[in-house]
């Protein structure tokens, strides 16, 4: 399992809609003052449209990559993924393994980091750098993690 690291923050709002992303700013938070206005130039967490447009970068990025990755990792990206979480089961560790990087290259074509890297196989974990793996990996201690709302247990991989 997986999370894109910021991925709203990751894709660009058109520039004839920007306009519609507009907020006041009050310089130090001094209401006193006159408000600077200022427009989102990316998608922004909460937006009602943000969800469907970033997901629709993510496939794009696969799509346009076709021929540069084999059509499991790109499928993975196209089934895989709800919003920024990746989950996915894989055969064994080596495939899991290969897999983690085939979609860190693949996704870091589209401007997106896969980070907080969990997996139920300490081997898997291993072959993650410690910085892209999830906070609550420690020294491959395997914790209780959430998976979609849903309590994972890591070392025992029950729901």
């Amino acid at each position: 399992m997986a999370d894109i690291e910021k991925m709203f923050y990751q894709v660009r709002v058109p520039t004839e809609d920007a306009k519609y992303l507009r907020f006041l700013w009050w310089p130090g938070g001094d209401m006193g003052k006159a408000p600077e206005e200022f427009q989102m130039l990316v998608h922004l967490f909460g937006g009602v449209p943000s969800p469907s447009c970033a997901s629709y970068a993510l496939r794009r990025t696969a799509d346009d990559n076709v021929e540069h990755f084999d059509e499991d990792t790109i499928q993975k990206v196209r089934r895989n993924f709800y919003v920024d979480d990746c989950l996915k089961s894989m055969e064994d560790d080596q495939c899991a393994s290969r897999l983690i990087d085939q979609l860190c290259q693949l996704l870091a074509k589209g401007g997106f980091r896969l980070t907080k890297w969990i997996s139920n196989s300490c081997d898997v974990i291993q072959s993650v750098p410690v910085s892209e793996r999830a906070g609550s990996v420690g020294e491959l201690d395997l914790p209780i993690e959430r998976a979609l709302g849903i309590q994972w247990d890591v070392q025992s991989d029950t729901f």
